[in-house]
């Protein structure tokens, strides 16, 4: 085996960037002559010797002669491994037709399957940046393909001309043209994305080379450094053995080598502890940038596709106020439309920017949702935007809450159901049928299902949630909304499955998980306090850890405000039994800006844990009163446990 991968490696005069492409270029022609040896045994044994069996002789004796031309002409030898397939291909099927009139049609055939074979050749051998000798293989390919027949047809022996007489047989053409340029197309994608990600393996590697090194370097020194201590120790007893008077200046020279050889350990393991940390941080960093591209690419295509219906309607109702003057009355009607679409756009505006600028993957929390509020939210834009829900029959009562992100919820029922507005039939009164159900471990399953235009599955399956795909022409729109919905429901960790047949009408299930923890949804923590949101509860949770410094304090209020904006919970518990005590000037900031602020975006009851300690009077005092004036409910509990009864308790009495 060793023999062979030294017949199989490059010489010393290819390039170091070459090895790998001329060592691949040794093995497949290994590989492709064994494979010529076998084909030729299986044609003897099939049909005996004949005529063209001593060219496919030649052809595997070829691919061998390559491994020794890439010893010293690596890039002629690479280019003949493409060309000789091509050349061997076209000359044996010509010739073996020639000599032979009997053959049949197929093998009008295989040399094509050959041909198409031969395309991934090139992109193993060579890189794209060898422009000129990939070129020249793809081309040979190409032209080889688009004229099969010319050739046979110069040397009589084309399809026709030997009697056959399908009239389907230049078809065959038009698939192995187009066939050519999806694999080309993929595989220079591919080879694009593979030398990318190499080169970017190969600088990370030298990356960690470096650090290898200075780590090497640095042991060394420590080493040298240690068998110096080593011979200045030594060296100090035998003195401290001749010169006993002199043994406690000895012993202080001793207990300072010993301080430096600590703390040399020390700076070693610092030093490795950096190195960790440093990479710990450009995955942590890599991991962040690749999440943000998303959210960012999300936000793009929900904004496109979602705010199209309420900026149409501004448009629309601002050309019939330009078209001629209105009564008071119609003219207010207008203005009221107007006001209406842009709150619209307004609110799904707030909803995705809110969600895109949060980073501490408050993105990823679920609430609870009531699905008849929302779907009165999507009924009412459905109905500004023109659609009818009169043919629309709704039912919540098997399953009437979902855990998702809300906004997502809403983009996902509005693109589904205005899909069935859009694409009803004209042969019938559109149906449409909006239910809920229970799945396994909690899931929550929403069945929209209608008796519209339809889809054939048999051929579109493949293509439905793509982006950018399209069934219906002659309704307006991108292909976007269906792409949206399956991105959507794949970022909350839920799915959606399509059923359809046209001319007959569509439904779409759609599966939305329960969190495995939604009562404590962490999307904060650090040393100073723990954030997470209790779906369970609709509220926002604090849980301090330890004495905070004011920075700590407002840095973790000004978070629960983005998440208020985000989920508007009614209430918060604040478990304040570790907070330690707080600047009065923190105090006064808190009640000054972040309660009045928490008013404002929906905030109306707060449960404290802890907060009767002696040491928190004036603070207690200070936020009795503050409270009260903002109109906000105060509850002081002892226990966590204690504090979630009690708001489990307003929501009973909510329901």
């Amino acid at each position: 085996m060793t023999s062979l991968f030294d017949f199989l490696r490059p010489s010393n005069r290819v390039p170091d960037t070459l090895l790998r492409l001329v060592y691949t270029a040794n093995t497949l022609s290994l590989l492709l002559s064994l494979l010529t040896f076998v084909l030729l045994l299986i044609l003897c044994q099939l049909f005996g010797w004949i005529t063209t069996s001593k060219y496919i002789l030649g052809v595997a004796v070829s691919f061998l002669m390559i491994i020794w031309v890439n010893r010293r002409y690596y890039n002629t030898g690479r280019l003949l491994f493409c060309l000789i397939p091509i050349l061997m291909t076209m000359f044996v099927t010509i010739y073996g037709k020639i000599i032979d009139s009997r053959q049949s049609y197929i093998i009008y055939f295989d040399s094509r399957m050959i041909l198409l074979g031969v395309v991934i050749l090139p992109a193993a051998v060579f890189k794209l940046a060898e422009r000129l000798q990939i070129s020249l293989c793809f081309g040979c390919i190409f032209l080889s393909l688009a004229f099969f027949d010319p050739i046979h047809n110069a040397f009589g022996v084309g399809y026709f001309q030997r009697g056959f007489t399908a009239p389907s047989y230049y078809y065959i053409n038009y698939i192995a043209v187009v066939s050519f340029f999806i694999l080309l197309f993929g595989i220079v994608t591919l080879k694009y994305i593979t030398e990318r990600a190499e080169q970017a393996s190969l600088q990370a590697i030298a990356e960690k080379e470096e650090i290898n090194f200075q780590l090497v370097e640095n042991h060394q020194n420590l080493m040298n450094l240690n068998n110096e201590m080593e011979a200045q120790n030594e060296e100090l007893q035998q003195q401290q053995e001749e010169l006993s008077a002199s043994q406690e200046k000895l012993q202080v020279a001793n207990e300072l080598i010993n301080e430096q050889k600590n703390a040399l350990a020390v700076y070693n393991a610092q030093l490795e502890q950096l190195v960790e940390e440093k990479s710990r941080n450009l995955t942590l960093s890599n991991q962040e940038l690749v999440r943000h591209n998303n959210e960012l690419r999300q936000f793009s295509y929900t904004v496109s596709h979602n705010m199209r219906g309420p900026l149409a309607r501004l448009l629309g109702l601002t050309d019939l106020l330009n078209i001629s003057e209105h009564p008071p009355d119609e003219l207010k009607k207008l203005l009221g439309f107007i006001q209406q679409s842009a709150q619209d756009m307004d609110a799904v505006l707030r909803d995705l920017n809110v969600i895109i600028d949060i980073r501490n993957q408050l993105f990823y929390i679920k609430e609870r949702v009531e699905l008849k509020e929302e779907w009165a939210k999507v009924a009412s834009m459905l109905t500004n935007a023109g659609g009818t829900l009169q043919s629309f029959s709704v039912d919540f009562a098997q399953a009437p809450v979902a855990y998702v992100v809300r906004p997502m919820l809403h983009s996902i029922l509005y693109n589904v159901a205005s899909n069935a507005i859009k694409y009803r039939s004209p042969d019938r009164a559109l149906q449409v049928h909006v239910v809920s159900a229970t799945g396994r471990d909690g899931q929550t399953l929403i069945r929209v299902s209608d008796n519209g235009l339809g889809m054939d599955l048999r051929q579109q399956r493949e293509n439905i949630f793509k982006l950018y795909k399209r069934f219906h022409s002659h309704v307006p729109g991108k292909g976007v909304g269906l792409y949206i919905v399956k991105t959507q429901l794949e970022l909350m960790g839920g799915s959606i499955e399509a059923e359809s047949q046209l001319n007959v009408g569509s439904a779409f299930t759609i599966t939305f998980p329960k969190p495995p923890e939604a009562d404590r949804q962490v999307f904060l923590e650090n040393e100073a306090a723990q954030l997470f949101f209790d779906a369970e509860l609709n509220t926002t949770v604090i849980v301090w850890k330890r004495n905070i410094t004011s920075v700590e304090y407002r840095a973790v209020f000004d978070t629960i405000l983005q998440t208020l904006r985000t989920y508007h919970s009614p209430g918060w518990i604040a478990d304040l039994r570790k907070q330690g005590e707080i600047d009065a000037e923190d105090q006064i900031w808190f009640m000054n800006n972040v309660l009045p602020d928490a008013v404002r975006i929906g905030l109306k009851r707060i449960v404290a844990i802890g907060f009767k300690d002696p040491s928190r009077k004036g603070y207690y005092e200070r936020m009795v009163k503050t409270t009260a004036e903002l109109g906000l409910d105060f509850y002081v509990c002892e226990t966590l446990e204690e504090a979630r009864r009690l708001v489990q308790t307003f929501l009973t009495r909510t329901v």
